[in-house]
Parts: structure tokens; sequence; C-alpha cells
């Protein structure tokens, strides 16, 4: 009777532990992680868009465009593949002017992406 008491105490144990788990757990669903929150990514409108070219014709030498409001940091590609920014400057105001160093060839810059922080 001593071993059937121990087993119905071990049991008893387990099922407790188990049910403080996994109310826990429950009550931490939906919770972002620590030093993570959710919340809309408000984003810039880009708009007077405008390639220079470099000497050669054939090869770009800057981007220029305006964003919607104040950044602090800007970059931007123009090439999907390479995955290279370079620096912008602003120009004034909103106004954005991003050298390319390596004079990209026109036949390579197949897209414009721009990351903007701050502001």
């Amino acid at each position: 009777m001593n071993i059937l008491f121990r087993f119905q105490l071990l049991i008893l144990i387990v099922v407790a532990v188990s049910f403080s788990t996994f109310a826990f757990a429950s009550s931490q669903a939906g919770q972002p992680a620590g030093g993570e929150r959710v919340s809309t990514v408000s984003g810039w409108t880009i708009s007077e868009v405008h390639y220079l070219l470099a000497n050669d014709p054939s090869k770009l030498a800057a981007v220029e465009f305006d964003l919607n409001g104040p950044a602090d940091v800007v970059k931007a590609s123009v090439n999907s593949s390479q995955g290279v920014f370079f620096g912008c400057t602003n120009a004034g105001g909103y106004h954005w002017v991003c050298a390319i160093n390596s004079s990209v060839n026109i036949s390579d810059a197949n897209e414009l992406k721009v990351i903007a922080t701050g502001g």
C-alpha cells in the first residue's frame, strides 16, 4: 500500500507542475519577446527620381529623389543582385542625392531600393 500511495503522490505532483507550466505559457501567448515590440512601419514616399549619367554615358554617376518627410540617414541601391547600398546626402529639404562611386552600368540598374532611418 505504501508503493501505491507514493505512485499517486508522484502523479499528483506531475499534474500540478504540468498545469502550472501550461498556465504560465498561456499567459505569455501573444507577448513579444524581451526587447522586441510590435508596431507598424511608417515608411516614406519617394518621388521625383532622377538618374545622373557619368562622363561615360553608359554608366550612372548618381541617383536623386525626394522623400515626403525628414530622415537622418538615407542609402540607395540600384542593382538587386549586388546588394550594394550607396550613402546619400541631403541636398536641402527632403531632397537626397546618392553618389554611385563604382559608376554602375545603366544596363545593370534594375531597381531602386531606398533605406531611410530617423527623422
